[in-house]
């Protein structure tokens, strides 16, 4: 019961800025449920280091029952797609964990502002895309 909201340089430091400051502010959630949310957030926000352009920007709601969270940058998007990864590859697996670790999640189309929802144990999502943020891409900064 609580929410977050950080702005990160693209840099590689920030999925350990990010994490660190999830296990300050979510530290309720449990180990598990913690370590879940962070190495999807950890995934979300390494995925918009290298990809993206500008500030990237986390924002995280818990409610008691779900975590609901948003990472956007200034990108110009992408599809929503789950490649598959062979065992030699680098790279790769991030939304393959996503997917796996998350309730649901989706990227609002032609943008790169991801959601997803981390449920607790013996509850379920609802139907309806969550409405955490503005669909729109923060405006470029200097």
């Amino acid at each position: 019961m609580g929410a977050l909201s950080l702005n990160l340089r693209r840099e590689r430091s920030a999925p350990g800025a990010a994490r660190q400051a999830i296990e300050h502010r979510f530290a309720e959630l449990g180990p598990a449920r913690l370590a879940d949310l962070a190495l999807v957030v950890s995934e979300l926000v390494s995925n918009a280091v290298v990809h993206g352009r500008g500030t990237i920007t986390l924002k995280l709601q818990h409610d008691g029952h779900a975590v609901r969270g948003e990472v956007i940058d200034q990108g110009g998007g992408f599809e929503q797609h789950v490649r598959d990864s062979g065992p030699d590859d680098f790279g790769g697996r991030g939304l393959l964990i996503v997917e796996a670790l998350s309730s649901r999640w989706g990227i609002h189309e032609g943008t790169t502002h991801v959601w997803f929802e981390l449920h607790a144990p013996g509850t379920s999502p609802g139907m309806a895309e969550p409405q955490l943020g503005d669909a729109k891409r923060p405006a470029e900064l200097p």
